[in-house]
């Protein structure tokens, strides 16, 4: 009989059981590295699931030499080349609606579940047209409410008819030149040609007034002095404006014009050329006169005010402006013949 040994003491491991358990924890450690190689996701700790019992038994050593585990085949990838972050863990969601298979039979209707609108086109936005701004009475500072000739400057000046208003003066007592009387006719009037263009010899080709004198020449309006100089710069006196107006529309006067001409108190002083063109621009109501009605004034330089309401009557005449009246428009003359 062989003697007892104590209880208290272990009996150390022998050589075979040492060689067993590290074959069981390489083939357990080979098994995990397959199994996270086929599927990353499972390295998240909450899915990792402990097979109860393992699929293969632990391999025989060979020989007594330290077993190694078998390395994985070539078709699991290693997790230590290849590092893939787990995912987020995500609340699963259940479906709005029945979940139809990703290829439904044919002949199965699929309604999606959220309706497709109609596709719509958004609006064109234009900016709107800005309205054009309305044109506010005219204002001229030295051109009073009850300056006499204010209603023929204002509707003038509207039209464009005199355009060189500066800083809102119009001027109305300073003379007016051949040139500038030109510029008006050109701006009222809108006849056909009917003479033929004279070349003055004192109006060049770059004269800026070039243009306006020939139009009121060819219309008929204005003429030239017998030297053939028309005189630009010349300020123009009352009988010429006066003549200038009734050869432009074609006045003609009654029998005795010289009984007309009895109505101004200075009808002697009118020159001889100009007594027909006076006479017949007195019947029709185109002279304008101030302070007195009466008195002609023929050879006194004509103001801008006075070229200003004898021009308006003049479109009056023919139409394109209303009558304005006046105290210092004459009154159209009856002769009998």
């Amino acid at each position: 009989m062989f003697p007892q040994r104590p209880s208290g003491e272990r009996n150390p491991l022998g050589f075979d059981e040492l060689i067993a358990i590290l074959v069981a924890f390489g083939t357990m450690g080979a098994i995990f590295f397959w199994v996270t190689g086929r599927n990353p996701d499972r390295l998240n700790a909450r899915s990792w699931q402990f097979p109860a019992v393992f699929s293969q038994p632990a391999a025989a050593p060979d020989n007594l030499k330290i077993l190694t585990p078998v390395p994985p085949s070539s078709d699991v990838r290693s997790p230590a080349t290849i590092l893939l972050p787990s995912q987020p863990d995500i609340v699963p969601v259940a479906p709005l609606g029945p979940v139809l298979p990703v290829f439904p039979p044919m002949g199965t209707i699929v309604v999606p579940q959220t309706p497709i609108g109609r596709e719509t086109v958004p609006p064109v936005i234009t900016k709107p047209k800005a309205a054009k701004p309305k044109v506010g009475a005219v204002k001229l500072s030295d051109v009073p409410e009850k300056y006499w000739a204010r209603p023929f400057i204002v509707a003038l000046v509207d039209r464009k008819i005199f355009t060189d208003v500066t800083d809102n003066k119009f001027r109305p007592d300073e003379p007016m030149t051949r040139a500038e009387l030109a510029r008006l006719i050109q701006r009222m009037a809108d006849k056909e040609p009917r003479r033929k263009p004279v070349d003055f010899k004192d109006v060049k080709d770059n004269n800026p007034a070039a243009s306006a004198i020939d139009h009121s020449v060819k219309t008929g309006y204005l003429k030239g002095y017998p030297d053939k100089a028309f005189r630009p710069d010349k300020e123009v006196p009352r009988v010429e404006v006066i003549a200038a107006l009734a050869s432009g529309l074609n006045l003609k006067p009654s029998a005795k014009p010289n009984q007309t001409l009895q109505v101004y108190t200075d009808r002697k002083k009118v020159p001889k050329w100009a007594v027909n063109k006076v006479a017949a621009a007195t019947e029709a109501g185109i002279v304008v006169n101030h302070p007195k009605p009466t008195l002609l004034q023929p050879n006194k330089t004509a103001t801008r005010a006075e070229v200003a309401a004898m021009v308006y009557e003049a479109m009056a005449k023919e139409g394109k402006v209303p009558v304005k009246p006046s105290e210092a428009v004459m009154k159209p003359v009856k002769v009998s013949k």
